[in-house]
Parts: C-alpha cells; sequence; structure tokens
C-alpha cells in the first residue's frame, strides 16, 4: 500500500513541477473520433466484429450499465473483448504471459458530447513482451486499424506511448497448487466475494486447442468491482480499456505454476492518474489478497 501512496505522490509532484497538459501521453492507445452516436458507433464495431469469421467476441462490458447498477453515474463505455485464437497462440507462444494482454480489447467511450474509439497499439504488446520473433504483428496492426478506421469514419491515430521493459507492470505469484487447483480456488475466491463480479473465463489453451495449436495451460480470470474501478474510470476514460481487472492462470516450460496481474501502480503512470486514491489502494489489496490466497495453502 505504502509504496503506491509513494509512487502516486510522485507522479503528481512532477506533474505539478513540469505541467502534466505539456506532457506527452504515456498511454501507449490508439486513438480515433467516430463520425457517428455512441449508440451506433458501438453497434457497428459489434457487427464488423460478429461477421467476420476469423473472430471470436468474447465479451462485451457495459461500463456505464455496471456503474448504474452500483448506484453510480459514468459516462457511456463499452469495453469489446475479441481475437482471432490462431493469432493470439502465435502471440502467446513467444511468450505466454501476453495472455494477460489477449484477446485484443476496443473501448467505444463518450466524452465532451464526441464518440471515440480507442485500444492499445500493438508496439505495446511488442515491448512488453519482446515479441520481436512475432511475423503476425504487422498484419495484427492492419487488421486493428481497419476495424477502428470503418466504425468509426475516420484515421486512426497514435495517441501516446513510453518506453517498456519486458512484463513491465506486471506481478506474479507462484502457487503451491497444481494448474487446475489454483484456477479453481481463485474463481471460487472471487465467486465468494459480494463485491465482485466475474465478466469473463477465457481459457486460451483451449482455444489454441480447437485450432491444433500447441499451449501450456492458460487461463484468464475477467472480473471486478464498478465501485472501485468507476471513479477511476471518471477521472481517465481511457482507462476503461483496463478495467475490469484480470487475472492470468498459466504454468510455464519448468511446471511452475503461477497467478500474473497488472500492478494498479503502472495503471497509474500509463494513464497519469492523481485521484481516487482509496479505490487504487483497495483494487490492489483486492488482487493481492486473492492471489496469495488461492496460491497458497
Amino acid at each position: 500500500m505504502k509504496s503506491l501512496l509513494k509512487y502516486f505522490i510522485f507522479i503528481f509532484c512532477c506533474g505539478i513541477q513540469f505541467g502534466t497538459a505539456q506532457e506527452k501521453d504515456k498511454d501507449h492507445l490508439m486513438l480515433t473520433r467516430s463520425d457517428y452516436s455512441f449508440k451506433e458507433t458501438a453497434s457497428r464495431l459489434d457487427k464488423i466484429l460478429k461477421l467476420n469469421n476469423n473472430l471470436t467476441l468474447f465479451a462485451e462490458i457495459q461500463h456505464s450499465e455496471e456503474a448504474k447498477k452500483a448506484g453510480l453515474e459514468l459516462s457511456a463505455k463499452n469495453l469489446f473483448i475479441f481475437g482471432n485464437p490462431k493469432q493470439g497462440t502465435l502471440l502467446m507462444q513467444c511468450d505466454q504471459l501476453a495472455g494477460l494482454d489477449l484477446p485484443l480489447k476496443i473501448l467505444v467511450y463518450k466524452i465532451e458530447n464526441q464518440t471515440k474509439i480507442t485500444y492499445s497499439s500493438v508496439n505495446y504488446l511488442k515491448q512488453r513482451y519482446e515479441l520481436k520473433k512475432a511475423r503476425n504483428l504487422g498484419d495484427l496492426n492492419k487488421a486493428l486499424k481497419n476495424i477502428a478506421s470503418k466504425v468509426s469514419g475516420n484515421r486512426v491515430k497514435k495517441s501516446g506511448e513510453f518506453k517498456l521493459n519486458k512484463h513491465q507492470g506486471i506481478i506474479s505469484e507462484i502457487s503451491e497448487f497444481d494448474f487446475q487447483t489454483t484456477y479453481e480456488r481463485l474463481v471460487s475466491a472471487i465467486e465468494t466475494n459480494l463485491n465482485l463480479q466475474i465478466f469473463s473465463e477465457i481459457d486460451h489453451f483451449k482455444n489454441a486447442e480447437e485450432i491444433n495449436l500447441g499451449m501450456r495451460p492458460t487461463r484468464l480470470i475477467i472480473f471486478g468491482n464498478p465501485r472501485i474501478g468507476t471513479p477511476i474510470m471518471q477521472e481517465n476514460a481511457k482507462i476503461a480499456l483496463e478495467l475490469p481487472v484480470k487475472f492470468l492462470v498459466w504454468r510455464d516450460e519448468a511446471g511452475i505454476v503461477k497467478i500474473s496481474y497488472n500492478d494498479p501502480a503502472f495503471l497509474v503512470e500509463r494513464f497519469k492518474l492523481t485521484k481516487n486514491i482509496p479505490q487504487l489502494e483497495a483494487m490492489k489489496s483486492a488482487l493481492e489478497n486473492l492471489s496469495m490466497n488461492a496460491a497458497k495453502y
């Protein structure tokens, strides 16, 4: 907790000293403005994803609706989680931990009476997982730009980027149990917590197996608490791309089972967050406790 708070203070003070309004964004996102209303833009994206036989739409999370259920207000934001199992598997074969950022995500959101579309750049994946040997990144980049451009009616532009080290911002807890037991303990802990909701479970191993590609056991759990996530999204709409939070349960080449997740301090840096300390502390505490309790006797 203290480390996140100290990091927050450091980022905040630097922002005051150097003028955050003039800093280049560090979100590593691609962005475009839509010529259509929010509802029509979301509908167009949904239709394009479903009509593409190479893509699977795993989930659509309506952040504003989830906020409303929690008695909170949030401007319109829909997160689409989708992917091509073959292309995703090829990336995870280069670095299994990339499953934390896969499947792909596109966010449609409304801000200041404008509808916008954003997603993480392919270069973000390349840097965070050192995917230098992945041969499909160029095709992936073109496909994402094509989808976003068709949906919005406009060109896609780079929002900002910063230098990433391999696996930067990822915390991994080593489990004392086998893969299946670890996964079941983690799911059970989330399901029995009345404040948490599982939005999607994605079995990367099963998806790879169905297209006859090899992969070690790897599963993603997407879950969250709107009471914690909503205030954070109120500060920076684009962070809705990384919410709800995620756990990746995976077994590495040495047979070690791990639970991996994004460090909230990394989100603070990436999206230049300067508010909602209690929510960020609660998020960090929940991730630490859930992963530790699921991984240890």
